[in-house]
């Protein structure tokens, strides 16, 4: 079982309803596990509190749906009761067409009889016969079958496990375009086309191929980036009065339109990301990356100069605000942040005797390097500094939200670094130095395999890895045959057999 998350829930509700339902109620918090909420959904669940929310949002939603015209329209029938109290053909007809779309599969045979119910038990009371219809919408909106991905598994003729047709298809639909499956996937299931490989490939393509991917691609990485993140993120706004709303919402949709552009519409090379020469502008990002911006609005390429000190992605504002101080820049959390997202080394806490009180006789030294100093002396402080310092100082050159500066409190800033025994200099060495690291294509395959099984542990899972990396490589680092790779592998949809804790 994975919850779904707020995207998916909103993407989801869209593409059953239509785009204009709108959704009011508070959503139970996605839970982020191994950095990826993806990951988290398999282990989030939903207190008694949050179900009051998602029935709250599941009776608006089904009010507007079965209201006025679109009511009328999203019906298509009489709905009635015959003469013996039943729901005739066009509420089961509604009932199971909807279903079919909110529960990812076709309604078992009480499921929709339940339904049916529940529109001659409303009329009963007294109520109409569209209270009725609201009411049994209502609960397919509420349902853990639709709240959760629930994935079923059978067994496959060389004695292991896979997941049926219709798990597939959610799996596959969640992964590459982040909502639930459309009409011809869900027939493709219903004809258990998933189930070979042939067909299997053919609807692999056929996502692949849709805009709809776009979609998909920044759901992965605003999940790989922590960009929820900026919900809670706070700036001193007497030390950077540039730092607006307005701003961080330009700032990741700057970053998410990079990443696609450079992977998606040029099918570039994932490693190449890290030493682009340009990046999307607009007016709001001129500002704070002190360029000019001719253009009055909208989106254009802005080409930065071989000598400037901006290249790369890591040189973005996004995520140089991101993984920093609300008053300060931070190497520390810089660090640790392309330690952990690019070459998926994962940096322990702090220990817990940490004295924090001895950063009091570095804080008047007037540069980050300087003040880093206690660190790489204290033994319980220096294993994790090494690894994520040196990398972070590189990127000293830019403040708290990631402005350009060449100096701090008055002092010249040193931005030499190395990663893993590899020696430069700023932004632009660091740069070039994840570009060519071996970890990078790796830890990025990893990331993009986790997030599209969602928590789910994969038998064999060391072997398909390994698989998966040679696909990138051969691929060209592409993300399109990454994304292939994933989907088409038998081995994304074998399961573990249940435990007797599973089946409980």
């Amino acid at each position: 079982m994975k919850r779904l998350t707020q995207g998916q829930y909103r993407n989801s509700i869209a593409d059953v309803f239509g785009g204009d339902i709108e959704i009011v109620g508070r959503f139970a918090p996605d839970y982020r596990h191994e950095r990826l909420l993806a990951a988290g959904s398999a282990l989030a669940s939903l207190a008694p509190a949050d179900y009051e929310q998602y029935d709250l949002m599941a009776r608006e939603i089904a009010r507007q749906v079965l209201s006025g015209e679109q009511g009328e329209k999203n019906l298509g029938c009489e709905p009635r009761l015959t003469a013996t109290g039943t729901a005739n053909d066009c509420i089961g007809h509604f009932i199971a067409h909807y279903g079919l779309k909110l529960f990812r599969r076709p309604l078992t045979a009480t499921e929709q009889s339940q339904r049916e119910a529940v529109v001659s038990e409303v009329v009963s009371l007294g109520g109409s016969v569209n209270d009725g219809l609201q009411l049994a919408l209502a609960s397919l909106l509420v349902s853990p079958d639709f709240l959760f991905r629930i994935e079923t598994a059978q067994p496959a003729s060389n004695g292991q496990w896979q997941l049926d047709s219709y798990s597939r298809a959610a799996r596959l639909s969640y992964f590459l375009w982040n909502t639930t499956p459309d009409a011809t996937l869900l027939q493709a299931a219903h004809e258990d086309e998933l189930m070979q490989p042939a067909g299997l490939r053919r609807q692999v393509e056929r996502l692949l191929a849709s805009p709809r991917l776009e979609q998909g691609m920044r759901a992965l990485f605003t999940d790989m980036l922590a960009f929820d993140r900026f919900g809670e993120l706070s700036k001193d706004v007497a030390l950077y009065p540039a730092f607006t709303p307005a701003v961080a919402d330009a700032l990741q949709e700057q970053t998410l339109r990079t990443l696609t552009q450079h992977l998606l519409d040029a099918g570039g090379d994932y490693r190449d990301l890290f030493v682009l020469d340009w990046m999307p502008m607009n007016r709001t990002l001129g500002l704070v990356y002190a360029v000019p911006v001719p253009w009055a609005s909208g989106w254009q390429t802005y080409q930065f100069d071989s000598e400037d000190e901006r290249q790369g992605l890591l040189s973005q504002v996004s995520l140089l605000s991101l993984h920093a101080h609300a008053g300060s820049s931070s190497p520390t959390l810089r660090g640790r942040f392309i330690r952990e997202t690019f070459l998926c080394q994962p940096i322990p806490p702090p220990p817990a005797d940490v004295d924090f009180t001895l950063d009091e006789a570095f804080a008047v030294l007037p540069t980050a390097r300087e003040r880093l100093q206690r660190h790489r002396k204290e033994s319980t402080c220096a294993a994790c500094h090494h690894l994520m310092d040196p990398i972070g100082l590189t990127l000293e050159h830019y403040d708290g939200i990631g402005m350009l500066r060449l100096r701090e409190n008055g002092s010249p800033i040193n931005t030499a670094g190395e990663l893993d025994s590899v020696a430069f200099e700023g932004a632009r060495g660091l740069g070039a130095a994840l570009q060519n690291h071996r970890l990078v294509p790796a830890c990025f395959a990893d990331t993009v395999y986790r997030y599209a099984a969602s928590g789910t542990e994969i038998p064999h899972a060391r072997d398909l890895q390994a698989a998966l990396n040679e696909a990138f490589a051969a691929g060209g680092y592409q993300l399109p045959a990454l994304l292939r790779a994933i989907a088409n592998s038998q081995s994304f949809y074998a399961a573990a057999p249940a435990t007797e804790e599973d089946q409980s």
